[in-house]
């Protein structure tokens, strides 16, 4: 028989009671308990990376992954709930398990034989000919970074992939890799919140959008912030909201490991 977890979660609602103006200064967040069966239920990490180019994000992401996320990781797989590593095709690629429901796609885009759209043109796409005042502004430490470090780049090395684990590199294959094994709800964590997590093919909204129940564990993510949102975190705060607004829904490391552990 499947155990279960049961993990309050909290949405935001865009809807007032009946008797109260339906105005957004009315709007709140609302609360329930999910049970999720630990057989259809997987906790998905995205681009948990050893290294970045920003360094206060790196130092930010890290700690969380350390304190938060590393523990948390264990505890799912105690508890018989998949662990997924989704750290971006290239880096993916460097780890055996994600050949496991891997495709042509994904094999694609090793061999770097993706097959690309005719529309737009090739070069409007790159930018470059009569269309490279388009192209964003070049920014030489940038390259500079990833010419160096970029090829370097792994999985936290707290966080290494286990045998058990799995590693995907697209959402397609990520949607085989729950087909396959019959789960049904995302635990989502990593970086950046306002990025990645967000708009990844198997991010928050992708796998939204094809039907999994999404809970992002909300101390468990982190933005880029901007100049003037860094000091309050105001970018994390609203790329959490977002997906509590029109994605899913929220919780902690914290109630989740609770719950994991409950299990006996």
């Amino acid at each position: 028989m499947s155990q279960r977890i049961e993990i309050p979660v909290r949405h935001y609602r865009l809807w007032t009671h009946p008797d109260i103006d339906c105005i957004e200064e009315n709007f709140h967040y609302a609360e329930r308990t999910f049970a999720l069966p630990t057989d259809q239920t997987a906790l998905v990490m995205v681009d948990v990376w050893d290294i970045h180019y920003i360094r206060s994000h790196e130092e930010i992401s890290g700690q969380i992954t350390r304190e938060r996320i590393v523990p948390l990781a264990a505890a799912c797989r105690e508890a018989g709930i998949t662990v997924v590593h989704a750290p971006s095709p290239p880096i993916a690629a460097k780890f055996p398990q994600w050949v496991r429901y891997a495709g042509d796609a994904e094999f694609g885009i090793r061999s770097g034989g993706k097959q690309t759209p005719d529309w737009p043109p090739p070069d409007f796409r790159q930018r470059k000919g009569k269309y490279a005042q388009y192209a964003p502004q070049h920014e030489p430490r940038r390259d500079e970074w990833s010419e160096k470090y970029g090829n370097k780049r792994r999985v936290v090395p707290e966080l290494e992939p286990q045998p058990g684990d799995f590693v995907i590199a697209t959402g397609e294959q990520l949607h085989r890799l729950c087909r396959h094994r019959k789960i049904l709800h995302l635990l989502y964590v990593g970086f950046a919140a306002n990025i990645c997590v967000l708009y990844r093919d198997y991010g928050t909204r992708a796998m939204g959008e094809r039907g999994y129940n999404i809970i992002l564990l909300r101390d468990c993510t982190h933005a880029i912030e901007a100049h003037h949102t860094f000091a309050d975190k105001g970018l994390t705060k609203a790329s959490v909201l977002a997906i509590e607004m029109l994605v899913g829904a929220s919780s902690t490391s914290e109630t989740v490991i609770a719950a994991c552990r409950a299990l006996g």
